[in-house]
């Protein structure tokens, strides 16, 4: 499993572990922006339960965490 960084702005920063089917530490940059849509997609659903009220978010980047 690995840690995934989110980047919302430049002082915002959420880590979360989510399992991405063959991705793991060693895996490159490129490798992990093929699952955007479903990374995104796990993202949103937790926000959403932290915020039901709503979110808004207009761009956002992600890569690994290697903390």
């Amino acid at each position: 499993m690995a840690k995934i960084r989110f980047q919302i702005a430049p002082d915002i920063e959420f880590k979360l572990d989510l399992e991405v089917e063959g991705i793991n530490m060693e895996s490159r940059d490129y490798d992990v922006q093929q699952h955007k849509a479903e990374v995104y997609q796990e993202f949103e659903r937790r926000l959403k339960t932290a915020f039901p009220e709503g979110i808004k978010i207009d761009s956002f980047e992600f890569g690994l965490s290697h903390e």
